[in-house]
């Protein structure tokens, strides 16, 4: 995931030099790459959970045993959004780096 991100933004180069030349602040870039990061894990976070719980109400239903822990997920569910927590601050003196003027450079 670090690797990934840190292709995104170097692949990114060019705009964010050009968006910082224009005035943009560094602080709403770090929050964009925050959110281009946590949104759409967040949101398979939650597919995941609701899939899995219901695959989990559904096969217990089907072999009519009981469930003791339904909340055994959350561990799991905290890892991955630490995880992008973790990617994200990882990424961003990379970013502070690429937002530098001589981005704009393109030899």
């Amino acid at each position: 995931m670090l690797v990934q991100q840190l292709e995104q933004l170097r692949e990114r180069r060019r705009l964010l030099a050009v968006l910082v030349a224009f005035g943009t602040r560094r602080s709403t870039l770090g929050w964009s790459v925050l959110w281009q990061t946590a949104i759409p894990v967040g949101v398979g976070l939650v597919v995941a959970v609701v899939g899995g719980l219901a695959l989990g109400w559904g096969l217990s239903w089907m072999t009519a045993k009981p469930v003791s822990d339904w909340w055994l997920f959350l561990p799991m569910a905290g890892a991955g959004a630490s995880v992008v927590l973790l990617v994200t601050l990882l990424s961003l003196p990379v970013l502070w780096r690429l937002m530098r003027p001589d981005g704009l450079r393109t030899e």
